[in-house]
């Protein structure tokens, strides 16, 4: 899902110390049609499942291989799709 996020930042200058990288549910609502609707929302849900499941591990709230499995082929589909729309775009 990192991956999926720096595919859908637009490019920056460095910025050490400076204010943090926006989250793919910010850029989606900064950039509306990044994702056609209502498949953004679906990206989005997915993005705060595998941030609560993935990165904020709970005491028997552990992801399985499926849903690992599932996250990660979502995101590289998402990744594809956005790249290949920023080659037709710029």
């Amino acid at each position: 899902m990192a991956a999926l996020e720096c595919v859908a930042s637009p490019p920056q200058p460095p910025n050490p110390g400076g204010s943090p990288v926006a989250t793919l549910g910010d850029l989606l609502k900064k950039h509306p049609g990044l994702i056609p609707p209502p498949l953004d929302q679906c990206v989005d849900k997915a993005w705060g499942y595998a941030s609560e499941r993935g990165r904020h591990l709970r005491e028997g709230r552990d992801p399985g291989m499926e849903e690992a499995e599932m996250i990660v082929g979502l995101a590289g589909v998402v990744a594809m799709y956005l790249a290949k729309k920023a080659g037709k775009d710029g």
